[in-house]
């Protein structure tokens, strides 16, 4: 019993805090700044290759009927455009975490 008593009284050790988080828990002025940059350098780079995905496929759809080993490839690329950023994001997040930590 006096043990649970003792665990009790004794704080818990504060959570390491994660980057751009003050102790307050409220965005610091450098992860703003990261935040805001990496946000709009994102939507820079994932809108246009949806638009591009978009594109390509609805150029193999019009491509079919003549060529459908052509229209095979642009929906090939076309699935390529969507899925290589969120590959390269999923391999650079943790890559760049450690690198920060």
């Amino acid at each position: 019993m006096t043990e649970a008593v003792l665990a009790a009284s004794v704080p818990a050790a504060a959570p390491r805090l994660a980057f751009g988080i003050g102790p307050d828990g409220t965005y610091t002025r450098s992860g703003q700044a990261a935040a805001f940059v990496l946000g709009t350098l994102t939507m820079l780079a994932f809108v246009p290759l949806m638009v591009v995905a978009a594109l390509l496929y609805t150029k193999s759809e019009t491509v079919f009927a003549e060529n459908p080993e052509r229209a095979r490839r642009l929906v090939n690329w076309s699935w390529i455009s969507i899925t290589a950023p969120v590959v390269i994001a999923v391999i650079a997040v943790p890559v760049a975490m450690t690198m920060m930590g």
